[in-house]
């Protein structure tokens, strides 16, 4: 629906720029206002909801536990006229719960594009820390947060990697690791990734 709207707004913008081409004042004002579309997306697009980093929450996150992604179909559910809203919902394998109830999920609903969006694949492996309950796990807001274990090289049959390893740790009541997660655990995760911060010269 955002993007029904954005497109509306550009449609609008360019008929009211092209009658201003053909005015008085034609050429500048013209390129002042095509210029002035560039920001228009980012005015319009919606903001990602707040969400929590692993760190922040795997001590005391209730249910901690590696899944894998077993299969995934694409949902686009009408609204209403032309509006529609789209996601993806995963079956899921609890491989191993290492806190709390994780057998109890089934599966993943996730946006793939838009805001709250995460990256995943099927037959990848993941960890996730959560104070929600199943049998669906919701990947984006403050009460979850999600490594991907694909670099971490996660060993099915003795259930373990490093990653898994720290957080059993933290588990233990350890603290957390200043360094950790490393990025590799979280960057395949992110659609838009944050941009990083402007070099100082």
């Amino acid at each position: 629906m955002g993007d029904l709207i954005f497109f509306g707004v550009v449609l609008l913008l360019l008929v009211f720029f092209c009658f201003i081409a053909f005015s008085r004042r034609g050429k500048n004002m013209f390129l002042i206002g095509v210029l002035s579309l560039a920001p228009v997306g980012a005015a319009l697009a919606c903001a990602d909801p707040p969400k929590t980093a692993f760190r922040d929450i795997v001590s005391a996150a209730p249910n901690v536990f590696v899944f894998q992604v077993t299969s995934a179909s694409y949902i686009r559910e009408p609204l209403g006229g032309a509006a529609y809203t789209e996601y993806i919902v995963a079956h899921i394998r609890v491989v191993d719960s290492l806190r709390g109830d994780g057998a109890s999920f089934k599966r993943i609903r996730y946006s793939f594009r838009n805001c709250g969006s995460i990256r995943m694949s099927v037959g990848q492996v993941y960890l996730a820390a959560t104070s929600q309950s199943g049998p669906e796990l919701h990947p984006w807001g403050t009460d979850v947060a999600l490594l991907d274990l694909t670099r971490d090289h996660y060993h099915e049959d003795l259930k373990r990697s490093p990653a898994v390893d720290v957080v059993k740790s933290i588990i233990r009541g350890e603290p957390v690791p200043d360094d950790f997660p490393r990025d590799d655990l979280v960057s395949p995760l992110e659609v838009y990734p944050t941009p990083p911060p402007p070099s100082q010269r």
